[in-house]
Formats: C-alpha cells, sequence, structure tokens
C-alpha cells in the first residue's frame, strides 16, 4: 500500500551523532499526540553507526544513512523518504516541546491551504532557562515580510510535502542560511498559518557547538534573496502582502541591497533591472514614502525579533543575516 501523506507528520533529524540526539528523538516520540499518525527519520550524517539507544526501538522512528554531505542534503534525503502530509525539520540538539503536534494538527485543519505551518521557539541555555521566546505571528499571504526580514523558525514549523518539493527543497549551495532560503522560496508559493503556541526549543549555551561553516552566510543570504526577486510572480506577491508603511520600506531596503549585490559582482544588467523594481516599488509605495515608518524600515540591518536582531543577540549565527 501506498503510505505517502497517510500520516500527519514526518519528523526529520540530520544528525553527526551528537549526545543530545536522544532527547531531539524522545521529544518527539513522548508527545501526547493521537489524532493521527507521525514518523521520525533520524538522518546519520556522521559516516559512522549511532550509539544503540532505546528509541530506535520504537515503530515510529527509523535511521537512514548518509555520508557527511551536510545538513541540508540530509534532510532532503529524509524528505524524499518521507510519508507525512507535513515535514518538520530538527537538528539534533532542538527538541519539541509538550503539545506541539496537538497544536499544529488544529492549526492545519484550520488552515488547510497554508504550505508553512509554524509556531513560538523558545531559546533555551544548557540548565533549560528560557533566554528568549520568538514569534512573529504571521498568517496569510506573508511574502514580502518574509523576504523583507521577518521570521518563521524551521525548528518551529511544518512545511506541506508537495511544496516541499515543488520548490526544490534545501539549496544545498546556500550554507547557514538555507532556512529562510527555503521559507522565502514557500512563502512566494503558498500561505502561511500561525500558532501561538510554543511548539520547540532551541539550545544555546556554553554546551552549544556546531558543524556548519557560516563563514560563508552572509553571502549565501544576499544571494538567497536576489534569486527570490527573478522568481515570476515575486513583485506581485510582494505588492499583495504589504500592508504598512514599515513593510513597503522594508522591501524597498531589500531592492537596494539586492542592486549593491549585484553591481559588487559585476552583474550590471541585474543590478540594473533591481534599479528599475526598486524606483516601481518606491512610486507603488505612494504615501507610504512620508511615513517615518517607511524610512526606518529602508534604513534598518534587520527587521526586530527576526535573525540578526538584538532580540535574537544569543543566536551566534545573527551576523549571518546582516545586510
Amino acid at each position: 500500500m501506498d503510505k505517502t501523506n497517510s500520516v500527519f507528520c514526518s519528523i526529520i533529524i540530520p544528525t553527526v551523532g551528537r549526545l543530545t540526539l536522544s532527547r531531539a528523538v524522545r521529544s518527539v516520540l513522548d508527545q501526547e499526540f493521537s489524532r493521527d499518525d507521525f514518523e521520525v527519520i533520524v538522518v546519520n550524517d556522521s559516516a559512522r553507526p549511532l550509539p544503540a539507544a532505546a528509541w530506535q526501538e520504537s515503530p515510529r522512528a527509523r535511521v537512514i544513512h548518509t555520508n557527511r554531505r551536510e545538513r541540508s542534503i540530509a534532510r532532503n534525503t529524509g524528505a524524499a523518504t518521507a510519508v507525512g502530509k507535513y515535514l518538520w525539520f530538527l537538528d539534533d540538539d532542538d527538541w519539541l516541546l509538550p503539545g506541539a503536534l496537538e497544536a499544529f494538527w488544529l492549526l492545519a485543519r484550520q488552515n488547510q491551504d497554508a504550505v508553512w505551518l509554524y509556531g513560538g521557539l523558545r531559546v533555551a541555555d544548557d540548565s533549560g532557562t528560557c533566554l528568549v521566546e520568538l514569534n512573529s505571528g504571521l498568517s496569510g499571504n506573508r511574502f514580502a515580510q518574509i523576504l523583507g526580514g521577518a521570521w518563521a523558525p524551521m525548528q518551529a514549523s511544518l512545511v506541506e510535502t508537495a511544496t516541499f518539493f515543488a520548490v526544490g527543497g534545501f539549496e544545498a549551495a546556500i550554507c547557514g542560511t538555507e532556512d529562510l532560503d527555503l521559507c522565502r522560496r514557500v512563502a512566494l508559493h503558498g500561505d502561511l498559518a500561525n500558532t501561538g503556541a510554543t511548539v520547540a526549543c532551541l539550545l544555546r549555551g556554553e554546551s552549544w557547538e556546531t558543524s556548519t561553516d557560516y563563514s560563508g552566510a552572509p553571502e549565501a543570504n544576499r544571494y538567497s534573496r536576489d534569486r527570490v526577486l527573478s522568481e515570476p510572480g515575486a513583485f506581485i506577491r510582494m505588492l499583495k502582502s504589504a500592508d504598512s508603511s514599515y513593510w513597503y520600506g522594508r522591501i524597498f531596503h531589500v531592492y537596494l541591497s539586492a542592486v549593491r549585490h549585484n553591481l559588487r559582482h559585476g552583474r550590471l544588467f541585474t543590478a540594473a533591472s533591481r534599479a528599475v523594481y526598486s524606483v516601481a516599488w518606491f512610486a507603488m509605495a505612494r504615501q507610504h514614502v512620508l511615513s517615518r515608518a517607511f524610512w526606518n524600515a529602508a534604513t534598518a540591518d534587520h527587521v526586530p525579533g527576526g535573525p540578526g536582531s538584538d532580540l535574537v543577540a544569543t543566536l551566534p549565527e545573527s551576523e549571518a543575516f546582516s545586510t
């Protein structure tokens, strides 16, 4: 029998064998959720066997293997074997909070056309103390907001499986901001839905470590945004979702940043195209350009509460999201 999409959610956890993996898997398997079925796919990218653990005996958990291919390829590999209608990507040091699957099941029932579902994210230190909780609360067509710097954290998000593959999954060439890149492409494709529930926890403490090289992330972030600007329908979808002076200002900022990015790389024709669109966007903004909020947004490096802002200064890779 074809089991594709016969379960509600597939939780995909790439790992290099860190000790926190068991906590991540147990946080999923211990969910009190009987509305529908779910599965856990651990993608072992460590090139060595995982230590034996009790969770490996669960019928809901399975392990597949990749060979040090980096996490985007590991995630895509896990997604290719998934049978859930939605995909949830956790790192092996993240964990779900109680009631997370229930909250998402209710949200999905109420927003059946949404392709990206997300909730609140808690950032905690080694002792489990909450450092900050983040939830931008966006629902509907929020393409301008996502492209402009609002955050729908991947650790607290479900992505509709069909849409994930329709946009091409994670881009392996982008390292450090691949989750933002995926969210931008999905937001261009369809709508978001948000729950006020805090559903996942992100570890940031003295013991936290990463195998990801973030040195190229700022450039990857600029490349990602510029590529999305080139997609058919991007300008119109941004116009439909820019619902305040602030967001008109943010997209003006994005276009000007894209002009600078392409000039630095000698892509004069593309830079000229981005300049034309920035003028068009400025003209479409009309009375919004008279607002202080427009110019505050146009000149700011980061969106408050978004990646790179002071609110999430606990995230050491925050510099990757600067403009």
